[in-house]
């Protein structure tokens, strides 16, 4: 594990491999496990998406930061062959937790990645300690929102321009988009074979949780902003009725990336909530 001081990119990093797949994760602290993931969109990775909250959480936990397939510096080009994102996903969470020689373990899944952690719970609960997920909702929304044609308009014509865009919808006060974070985001967006591996696991493969939510024994954290352009915030209603342990945090004026507009109060709120 590395030391606080020293919480770096590169020497938090490590690889693994699962089922014949390639997984490039971080990993600092000690204590309770709490596995963290990162959403769907172009440019997504774990270290990029939790960072920010990294050292504040490793003070307390053993916190790992997993590249899903296609995606940071995991393996590109792996099929899930036709099995649903959600269920595949919890699986591979499961087995690389094995690979880590870790038997119970808090998840936290972000936006389009937020079922695979509710699938976690729901297939594996004797693994399962609590559950985070951020601006995910289980009732299908229609029509794309913006923050979504954003997203599309990107991986079709991957520009800086586009990405700029993208970057609009994702964080709406202008202060926090900064050119570095922009261009950030673009670097890992343009990650040969990146853009082509994510359509495998697009949002729209996720299962319909619907029914099965009621049976969700793990204690779940909802986080979101109010003035989200990707995933409209009304959607938390529909996870507190269906999930029965549920609870939830909104921020005023905040967008998407909760995580990077609000660090230190998502470290303490999710760090709170483990502990209860």
């Amino acid at each position: 594990m590395s030391a606080a001081g020293e919480l770096t990119k590169e020497a938090t990093n490590r690889k693994v491999t699962v089922g014949g797949i390639e997984i490039n994760f971080y990993e600092a602290g000690s204590g309770p496990v709490l596995l963290c993931t990162h959403g769907g969109g172009p440019g997504a990775n774990a270290w990029d998406n939790t960072k920010y909250s990294l050292a504040e959480l490793a003070r307390d936990f053993r916190v790992i930061l997993m590249d899903l397939p296609g995606f940071g510096g995991s393996q590109k080009h792996v099929s899930r062959g036709g099995v649903p994102v959600d269920v595949y996903l919890a699986r591979l969470k499961r087995d690389f937790l094995d690979e880590l020689g870790v038997p119970r373990a808090s998840v936290y899944g972000s936006s389009a990645f937020s079922a695979a952690a509710l699938r976690f719970g729901l297939t594996y609960p004797e693994r399962t300690d609590k559950i985070i997920i951020q601006a995910y909702s289980p009732v299908p929304e229609g029509e794309p929102t913006p923050g979504l044609l954003s997203l599309q308009a990107f991986a079709t014509d991957p520009s800086l321009e586009n990405m700029r865009r993208m970057c609009e919808m994702f964080v709406p006060d202008a202060r926090l988009r900064t050119p570095e974070f922009i261009q950030a985001r673009f670097g890992a967006a343009m990650v040969p074979g990146h853009l082509e591996s994510r359509r495998e696991f697009s949002m729209a493969g996720n299962s319909d949780l619907r029914e099965e939510l009621p049976g969700l024994a793990a204690p779940v954290l909802i986080l979101w902003g109010a003035c989200d352009n990707m995933i409209p915030v009304k959607g938390v209603l529909d996870s507190i009725f269906l999930i029965p342990d549920a609870r939830a945090h909104v921020w005023s004026n905040t967008g998407h990336f909760v995580v990077y507009e609000h660090p230190a109060e998502f470290a303490r709120l999710v760090a709170g909530f483990l502990r209860l």
